[in-house]
């Protein structure tokens, strides 16, 4: 029989993947460049323009960071569910495998969550490989 907590933590889980798939599922978070006719316009003409072409990218923006928030949350609520579940190890080798997969998955949710920051920044977050190189050069120190 599950654990209180762990129905609570499923259901948790169950609620963000449905906000998932309802709001975004494949949905790609591109900005959006409008009119290639900008210089014909009038000036007011492309500052209504262009405002608007701001004002999409920032909702972009905003609905991407979302996603990725979601996507850690979910990871680390798998995660949470994971190490609060009783496995039977079957030897110091099965346990130091399972560490590292629940670690490994760890990293993914921080990745998820840190991108969400950098695209709130406005950053690219191809561009800053600050935490997966600071993750990587911690795993080669603590293998």
């Amino acid at each position: 029989m599950k654990t209180t907590e762990m129905l609570e933590l499923e259901r948790a889980l169950h609620s963000i993947e449905l906000i998932l798939a309802a709001r975004y599922g494949d949905h790609e978070f591109a900005p959006w460049s409008g009119p290639t006719n900008l210089g014909e316009l009038s000036p007011p003409a492309q500052e209504v323009v262009i405002r608007r072409v701001e004002e999409a990218n920032k909702a972009s923006q905003e609905r991407a960071a979302i996603h990725f928030c979601l996507t850690s949350a979910a990871r680390l609520l798998t995660v949470t569910q994971l190490l609060m579940t009783e496995p039977v190890y079957r030897s110091p080798e099965h346990h130091a495998r399972r560490r590292r997969e629940l670690v490994n998955e760890i990293r993914a949710g921080a990745r998820s969550a840190y991108r969400a920051a950098l695209i709130l920044l406005g950053q690219d977050p191809a561009s800053d490989l600050s935490v997966d190189g600071a993750i990587q050069q911690a795993a080669r120190r603590n293998p």
